[in-house]
């Protein structure tokens, strides 16, 4: 028996097997070669075959996506994508709790991560940076510094064609990974 990961890598990587090579790089902004599909992940070209199995479900689903090449310049939080709510709690925990905890005391923190991963800053909060998370994708993540009143707080904004790339289940665990690759580049 498949577990759930492995189900949907297995019909995701099937569902990407049916489309020429070339309309995928087209569409999504990715190259392929010697068989293999690179995708641009915080403005740092990875292998598909090399990405852990999460990263590599949401990948596939984005490279057998058709959505918006043009960011439609309106940030949204995750829970305005449609079917969100139900999985909001969720994505706070899994997204903007881990960003909050680690650079929450460290607002420059997470600019100078997201500079150095190909972001921008954004002026939001005590700091922000807008990064293309994938092609086309573009993520902010913002920090409040706490004072003696409020803790520190955090939001994780998509333009509001992500959405037209990705479910809300999917969005979920693309802000998780997005946090992450920015929490982990500190770490290095």
């Amino acid at each position: 028996m498949q577990s759930g990961y492995d189900a949907a890598l297995s019909l995701a990587a099937e569902k990407l097997a049916a489309i020429p090579p070339a309309a995928v790089c087209a569409n999504c902004g990715v190259r392929h070669e010697n068989g293999e599909f690179y995708v641009p992940w915080f403005s740092r070209e990875r292998a598909l075959s090399e990405a852990p199995t999460a990263q590599k479900i949401i990948w596939l689903h984005y490279l057998t996506s058709h959505g918006a090449k043009t960011p439609g310049g309106r940030l949204i939080p995750y829970r305005e994508a449609p079917g969100a709510r139900f999985y909001d709690a969720n994505f706070t925990k899994r997204a903007v709790d881990p960003l909050v905890r680690r650079f929450g005391g460290d607002p420059e923190g997470l600019t100078a991560a997201g500079l150095a991963l190909g972001g921008k800053k954004a002026g939001f909060g005590g700091a922000s940076v807008t990064a293309d998370v994938l092609p086309y994708l573009p993520m902010t993540f913002i920090i409040w510094a706490g004072d003696d009143e409020f803790g520190p707080g955090g939001s994780v904004l998509f333009d509001e064609t992500a959405k037209t790339w990705f479910c809300a289940e999917d969005l979920a665990v693309l802000g998780s990974l997005a946090a992450h690759e920015l929490i982990n580049f500190c770490k290095k």
